[in-house]
């Protein structure tokens, strides 16, 4: 089996991995299965140390346009430049917190750090937008990185015609209730499982496990889609099981139910 696992909300909460969860992956790996780590976040997004000691065999980064497997990028396909710009042109006049991320870096402009500052003392994630860049600070070669655009905007704003109008090739994903990504269309987590089972020449069956709308791709594609007992609505009417929540051994009771660990 190759599995597949989204991170927030799902493998981690705040970055920290429940040990139960650690200790299902590594007896899961020792049985045989690879492990990957499919997520929407950008490489220079995803902090290493939560998942130091753990057997991951890969990181699909960024919906799929970027992967490494055994610590050798495979894939990289960024955002074109001129796409960038464009989309900056585009969203600037709206006035929502917009952040360009980027493999090595990213940036955000002023409403987006005012967003993430509002709730950083209370949630780990949101403090970790601090320490990005400013947009004014990007440059020419920081622009041809760009993997993806993430915007945050106030609850009931009309972004209709941003989503209607993206340049061609491009795809709008909400997340939650205010905000949503921009990504390159012909790469999500579904392609993502599919490269890595081309590149391995596999027929193993595929496991993936996921809690939001960016999941639904992947959840599709697995030959086993498992929504996590705190994913939204949406990804629990397509999953073949619902299994726990993440604070209560979710990851550990879906590799036991399918028989992965003991």
């Amino acid at each position: 089996m190759i599995v597949f696992l989204d991170l927030d909300d799902t493998l981690w909460r705040w970055h920290q991995v429940c040990s139960s969860a650690k200790e299902s992956i590594i007896q899961a790996h020792r049985n045989g299965h690879k492990i990957f780590i499919n997520t929407g976040r950008t490489k220079c997004e995803v902090p290493l140390k939560p998942l130091e000691g753990l057997p991951i065999d890969g990181y699909c980064f960024s919906a799929g346009s970027e992967i490494l497997i055994e610590n050798k990028q495979v894939l990289y396909k960024p955002l074109r430049p001129q796409i960038v710009k464009a989309l900056i042109d585009r969203i600037e006049p709206m006035n929502p917190g917009m952040s360009l991320e980027g493999s090595q870096k990213t940036f955000q402009n002023e409403v987006n750090y005012e967003i993430f500052k509002k709730f950083a003392k209370d949630d780990r994630t949101g403090a970790g937008m601090m320490v990005h860049h400013h947009l004014s600070e990007i440059t020419e070669d920081d622009y041809r990185q760009i993997m993806k655009v993430s915007i945050h905007y106030p609850e009931g704003s009309d972004i209709s015609n941003l989503i209607d109008n993206l340049p061609e090739g491009l795809v709008f994903t909400p997340f939650k209730n205010t905000g949503g990504e921009i990504t390159n269309c012909t790469y999500n987590k579904a392609t993502a499982i599919q490269f890595v089972k081309s590149y391995y020449q596999s027929d193993e069956k595929t496991m993936a496990v996921g809690d939001s709308e960016n999941d639904i791709t992947m959840l599709k594609e697995a030959d086993i889609s498992i929504a996590m007992g705190n994913g939204n609505d949406h990804v629990k009417k397509i999953s073949n099981y619902i299994t726990t929540n993440i604070d209560e051994d979710g990851l550990k009771n879906a590799f036991k139910h399918f028989g992965l660990i003991d």
